[in-house]
């Protein structure tokens, strides 16, 4: 199975230099364009589905490959961004979710640590349950980092640098093997 990790597009507050975890951080206009400039390298991956973390920003930058594709597209909770975790010590906890006025779910605002670490692990067992071969993953810096951590069971914290649409690329297999991490994708 071939797992491409992208990172959404440029938002306000990359844009401003602050982190963001908050559930309604927008594209700035040169995300917008960052959204349609990635649909042809995104095309020549040979993708056979996307799965996308509920938050706006994720979803309006896959949203123009979705329009040029026909492939299956689901939105898992489990896919948005948390808390920077920067120990390996925290356990652990309980995942909570709550409802958008649109109805969909995402994570609690207060969501602990531990709990953002038990949503990476949920993440990591929805993506070794896909019966696609080639699966696109359009989420956040956080998840991607700690998904990455996950699927290679390092041992200590790595952080691993991310780029709006950078693009890694995780074979799964008998063992797995990193293709690339934050390739651009806009020329």
């Amino acid at each position: 199975m071939d797992i491409f990790l992208l990172r959404h597009a440029e938002t306000l507050s990359n844009q401003e230099g602050r982190l963001s975890s908050g559930m309604d951080d927008t594209l700035t206009a040169l995300g917008c364009e960052q959204a349609h400039a990635i649909v042809s390298g995104l095309l020549s991956l040979r993708l056979d589905a996307i799965l996308c973390s509920p938050l706006s920003r994720a979803v309006k930058t896959v949203q123009p490959f979705l329009d040029a594709s026909s492939l299956p597209f689901e939105i898992h909770p489990c896919l948005a961004e948390g808390q920077l975790v920067l120990t390996s010590e925290v356990p652990l906890m309980p995942v909570g979710y709550q409802k958008l006025s649109s109805g969909v779910p995402v994570p609690c605002s207060d969501e602990s640590p531990g709990a953002f670490l038990q949503r990476v692990e949920h993440a990591k067992d929805l993506l070794l349950s896909q019966q696609y071969p080639r699966i696109l993953v359009v989420t956040h810096g956080h998840m991607i980092r700690e998904l990455l951590n996950s699927f290679l069971a390092l041992p200590s914290k790595t952080r691993f640098p991310h780029h709006n649409c950078g693009l890694t690329h995780l074979s799964i297999g008998e063992q797995v093997t990193v293709g690339f991490v934050n390739r651009p994708l806009i020329p």
